[in-house]
């Protein structure tokens, strides 16, 4: 399919969108902002190394194709809510973006998870095989060896979500290590002592959550906890393009949520038990906690990995004041 590029009308978008999902048009699109964005971002660390050539940007769209237009039904969605082809644009951006973020994260826990596995070889912590896997537990209390659910993979992340990663220098030739030696040995620690044990492949699971999940960790746990503070001292990444891009994402989540979902999203972000929340709604807890995975699936498949790690703990902040907005109300 040959790109297409130059000013291209709203209604020929929409068109083709209607006819073939994604045409000659769309596709160009994808292309051209594939590579406007692509060459802003480290190969080392988005393209394996190698150089941004035609190649590299040709992939780079087709994965934004795959994966997210056509895998997530973003490309749907880009034509449910745009009015324009500066909309079009605007959202086929940010899609090249999370596929671009998808990449770096999984190099980022590749690198991680080799760190982590010789820091397990020695005490207090042991590898043993299990299944056929790789099973990380305490060298004197050994858990049994099992894989974990969704809910506690969760947990599991929540209990670690506070330990203090390393700033990433804007500019710098090579990515953070993101975690101190001191602080992923307290990550180990904290991820064991929640749950026991774990299988490597349920780590990798737990530190792409700690990278890419921006929810603050009384939503993601059970009850009780405090909210994630914004950071007043983020940078505003290329020239408050990122920033932009996260407040009309916030926007977004906002408008597509109900009022009672909305009204979870606020108590349980701001501490408030499942009982309590629960009582506030006139619903059981039991319905609560259902509605509570719900509305973290319902985030994570539309914009959860659209927020940039810089941007993580704005987000939170911003989300829970525009959804309190909405509701017309705090609920503290």
């Amino acid at each position: 399919m040959t790109p297409q590029s130059g000013h291209t009308d709203f209604s020929d978008l929409r068109r083709e969108h209607e006819a073939e999902t994604i045409g000659p048009l769309i596709w160009g699109l994808t292309v051209e902002l594939a590579g406007m964005v692509g060459r802003r971002y480290r190969p080392a660390e988005f393209n394996q190394g190698a150089m941004w050539d035609a190649d590299a940007i040709e992939e780079l769209a087709q994965q934004t194709a795959v994966e997210l237009l056509i895998g997530e039904g973003q490309i749907d969605y880009i034509f449910t809510v745009a009015d324009s082809t500066e909309n079009v644009r605007r959202l086929l951006t940010r899609n090249v973006k999370r596929a671009l973020w998808r990449r770096r994260s999984s190099t980022v826990v590749d690198r991680l998870m080799a760190r982590v596995g010789q820091l397990a070889s020695r005490p207090p912590f042991t590898i043993r095989p299990a299944a056929g896997q790789r099973w990380i537990t305490m060298a004197d209390e050994p858990g049994v060896a099992r894989t974990l659910s969704e809910t506690e993979l969760r947990a599991a992340a929540a209990a670690a979500h506070r330990i203090p990663r390393l700033i990433e220098r804007e500019g710098a030739e090579r990515a953070s290590m993101v975690y101190s030696p001191d602080a992923l040995e307290e990550l180990l620690h904290q991820v064991i002592g929640e749950t026991g044990g774990i299988f490597e492949r349920d780590l990798a699971r737990i530190l792409r959550t700690l990278l890419t999940a921006w929810l603050p960790a009384s939503l993601v746990s059970g009850d009780g906890g405090d909210i994630v503070e914004a950071s007043a001292s983020v940078p505003d990444a290329e020239g408050g393009v990122e920033r932009q891009e996260m407040e009309s994402a916030m926007r977004d989540i906002v408008e597509s949520m109900a009022a009672q979902d909305l009204t979870v999203f606020v108590c349980k972000a701001q501490g408030l038990s499942d009982n309590a929340v629960a009582e506030r709604l006139g619903r059981s807890r039991p319905w609560v906690a259902a509605r509570k995975e719900a509305i973290l699936g319902h985030i994570d498949r539309r914009f959860a990995d659209s927020v940039t790690e810089p941007l993580r703990d704005d987000a939170v902040a911003r989300l829970l004041e525009l959804a309190s907005e909405k509701l017309g109300e705090t609920l503290t």
